[in-house]
């Protein structure tokens, strides 16, 4: 008996309140199933792209105003 067939069996002896959570909750994971990522998928270049890096070092501080930078010209655009 497989895993579907088992579902059936313990859900016909299942009172009819039960039965319809049961039915909520197989929607629910028929929606959790059809649901994208919110982000889209990285490769492995993307997360290694500045692995190969060779100009001079940048500190925390410097990484963390260009991200400031970034931001702040981002939000210009919108």
């Amino acid at each position: 008996m497989n895993t579907a067939e088992i579902i059936y069996q313990k859900a016909k002896t299942l009172p009819e309140p039960f039965a319809l959570e049961v039915l909520d909750f197989i929607g629910y994971l028929e929606q959790k199933k059809l649901k994208a990522s919110p982000f889209p998928q990285t490769t492995i270049e993307q997360g290694f792209g500045c692995a190969g890096y060779v100009g001079e070092a940048k500190s925390l501080a410097d990484m963390e105003q260009a991200i400031a930078d970034n931001i702040s010209e981002q939000w210009r655009k919108l």
